[in-house]
This record gives C-alpha cells, sequence and structure tokens, in this order.
C-alpha cells in the first residue's frame, strides 16, 4: 500500500480534531439522485468503453484494480467534448468512471496505460483509506477554500492538499507498474502529446530544472511533471523519508502569500521570537515599543532568554525574499516607532539583519523608504552605528 503523505495525515487529525465540523461531513446522504444525473451527463458527452470492444485496456484495469485492492465497478469512457489530453476519475462511493480525453488511447503503449488507469484509480484507493477519512479531509478543505470570505492560507491548504494527491497517485502507479520509467514516460507523453519519449532522458532534464529552482510548485491541481518525475525517482530508489523530501520540494521556501495551515503559526512563532530578541535589551524597551509589541501579540509575554542562534539562521535560510522582507519591515517597525530611539534602533535592526544574514534586504528597504542613494545609505548607517555603540558603551550592555 502507498504511504500517506505527511501533510495529508496532518491534514486529516487536524480536522478530525474538529469534531462537529468533521461529523456534519462525514454524515452519510443519500447521493443517489446525484449520481443518476451526473452519469446521465456523462453519458450524453462521452463514449463509454466497453469490455467487448477493449477487452486489453480492461484487462489492464483489472490488474490495477487487483494490485490496489479496488472492488467496485469501474467503467471507462471517452470525452467527445475535450480534446486535450487528459485523464480523470469520478467516484460515486459503489462504482467509479474514468474519463480519457484526447489521444491518449492511441499516443499510450500498453504498460503507460496501465500507469494512467493506476494513478486513476489510487485517487479511489485514497478515499477508501482508513474508512474514508482522506475523502472527507478532502471536501471539508475543498469546501472552505470554494468561500468566497475563506483566507488565503486556506486556499494554499486546499491547493497543497492537491498536489500531494496527484503525487500520492502517482506512487500508486509506480506500485502497480514496477517501473518508474514507464510512469515518467506515461507524464510525459499525457502532457506533450508526443507518441515517443526518454525517461531517462527527461530525468536529466528534471535535474538540471531542479538544480536552479527553489521556490516551490505553483500548480493549482498537480505539481509541474519535474516535480513528479523527481517524487517518482525518489519513490523508485526507496529513499528513506521520501515523503519529507517531497514536500520540501513541493511547498518550496516559506513565501508571505504561499503560508497554508501549518506553516502559519511556524512564522507567528518566528515572529515572535525575532521582536522578543530585537527588544531583548533594556534601551530597546521604550513605551511606544511595548505599544507595539502589544499590537502584534495580545499578551505581552516576551522570552528574557531568547537567542539569535544557528537555529534562528537556518530559519531565514529556509525564506524567499518576500518573507525575509517581512522579517525586515517588522524589525523596521520598531525601529520607527520611537522617534527618540530611532537612529540607534536603526543601527540595531541592521546588526541584527547582519546576525539573520539579512543584511541585503534590509539595505534594500532602507534605501527604498528613506529614499537614499548609495553614499547617503552609508552615512546613515554609520550615524546610527555609532548611536547605537554609545548606548551599548552607557549602558555596558551586550547585544547577544
Amino acid at each position: 500500500m502507498t504511504e500517506i503523505f505527511p501533510f495529508q495525515r496532518k491534514l486529516r487529525d487536524y480536522f478530525k480534531n474538529q469534531t462537529k465540523t468533521w461529523d456534519w461531513f462525514a454524515q452519510k446522504t443519500n447521493k443517489a439522485d446525484q449520481h443518476e444525473i451526473f452519469k446521465t451527463e456523462l453519458l450524453k458527452n462521452a463514449y463509454r468503453i466497453d469490455s467487448v470492444s477493449e477487452p486489453e485496456l480492461y484487462a489492464a484495469l483489472d490488474k490495477a484494480k487487483s494490485i490496489l485492492g479496488i472492488q467496485i465497478p469501474v467503467t471507462i469512457y471517452q470525452s467527445q467534448s475535450d480534446n486535450s489530453n487528459n485523464a480523470g476519475i469520478a467516484y460515486l462511493d459503489t462504482e467509479a468512471h474514468i474519463i480519457f480525453s484526447g489521444t491518449l488511447l492511441k499516443i499510450l503503449d500498453p504498460d503507460e496505460l496501465l500507469a494512467l488507469l493506476s494513478h486513476e484509480l489510487t485517487h479511489v484507493l485514497l478515499y477508501q483509506i482508513d474508512n474514508g477519512d482522506y475523502e472527507i479531509t478532502n471536501r471539508i478543505i475543498d469546501s472552505i477554500a470554494r468561500d468566497v470570505n475563506s483566507e488565503a492560507f486556506y486556499l494554499e491548504t486546499a491547493r497543497l492538499n492537491q498536489l500531494y494527491t496527484e503525487l500520492f497517485c502517482d506512487r500508486g502507479a509506480l506500485l502497480v507498474c514496477s517501473n518508474y520509467e514507464v510512469v515518467i514516460s506515461t507524464l510525459v507523453k499525457v502532457h506533450t502529446g508526443l507518441q515517443k519519449v526518454s525517461a531517462e532522458s527527461y530525468l536529466q532534464q528534471t535535474e538540471e530544472i531542479l538544480s536552479k529552482e527553489e521556490a516551490g510548485s505553483l500548480g493549482s491541481t498537480h505539481p509541474e511533471i519535474y516535480y513528479r518525475t523527481k517524487a517518482i525517482k525518489l519513490y523508485a530508489d526507496g529513499v528513506q523519508n521520501s515523503g519529507e523530501q517531497i514536500e520540501k520540494l513541493i511547498a518550496g521556501k516559506y513565501e508571505l502569500q504561499k503560508l497554508h495551515l501549518f506553516s502559519k503559526p511556524v512564522i507567528y512563532d518566528f515572529t515572535k521570537h525575532l521582536i522578543d530578541a530585537l527588544l531583548k535589551l533594556n534601551w530597546t524597551k521604550s513605551e511606544h515599543t511595548n505599544t507595539l509589541y502589544r499590537q502584534y501579540f495580545l499578551d505581552y509575554n516576551p522570552d528574557p532568554n531568547v537567542l539569535l542562534d544557528e537555529k534562528s539562521k537556518a530559519m531565514i535560510q529556509n525564506c524567499g525574499d518576500s518573507m525575509k522582507n517581512y522579517f525586515c519591515y517588522v524589525m523596521l517597525d520598531f525601529a520607527m516607532c520611537d522617534t527618540e530611539i530611532t537612529l540607534p534602533f536603526t543601527g540595531h535592526i541592521f546588526d541584527v539583519a547582519e546576525q539573520l544574514d539579512l543584511s541585503k534586504n534590509m539595505e534594500k528597504i532602507l534605501k527604498k523608504e528613506f529614499s537614499l542613494t548609495e553614499r547617503a545609505f552609508k552615512d546613515k548607517l554609520k550615524s546610527a552605528t555609532t548611536a547605537l555603540n554609545e548606548i551599548l558603551a552607557a549602558d555596558h550592555e551586550n547585544a547577544y
């Protein structure tokens, strides 16, 4: 059996602890009428392929069902209205329907068709694991994401959940085919429409892309095929903790516009960690800075033992520019809130920025916000550093 991604399991556990929400979505409702309407519309817009006319296709389907442990009846269709190369599955509790579109039945060889059928059937497998927990989880997060009033981090959570679902299904295809080259060539053919491709060649292309790529997947429903290819190879090689490695690849670095349900608390905690460190010295604790602290956090409970250490630097290294800029602006917020200490505080935040490898981001922001030329910036930084050193010498305070 294929393994659930840590993100998927964590999301399931999170919603399962929301008892009222979980129980409401878990209720069994009468969907018979809805299913009949769906099947009628499917018959209107697709050609139903039966086992008599395509015995080899259904033999592959039966093989995939057997290996994956899928026991419900499954019917295959060819779309009449969609000419793009694609495949999808509709799971109706007691039956499923796989819909091909485009020229997939022509360009895929028998092994690749088996891989594609296996990928689609693994969606059913996912929905049957743990008594349907992941089907319920998907409906909950998708419902929240469709709400126009939902916060952006829910949309990102739903997007990532969808991406991990597709990667989970790729793992199911590999489980059935036992050949990573077949699964990769299937992906490439589906996305390019080519009749002949080299899996090894695309693996080399994938490594070249990922050697320069740190942003993570930008896909809305499916990861880019180079991420999927990399994941398939990690599965095939039996790499330990491949799920965690793949999640890091897909999620990328922390970015301000890509926070999700589980990364948002991480950024919240580090923001507090940074502010606590920023206000650790006595001279930084003024009425204005304390008031600003309470605007960030309702409870005034700074940690007196906080340190900016290697763990703090590692956190920043795992951030993209938008998040790095956010942390710089947080520090600048405190530097500007009390005019009596703005100058030394400017030196202070630049000192902290240097400790966290944020100096380039901070320099760019200070130049922009104060409209400084290169020379003016150096002069201001020199004045700020001098003012900071005078305070530190007078108070006999050491930074960290």
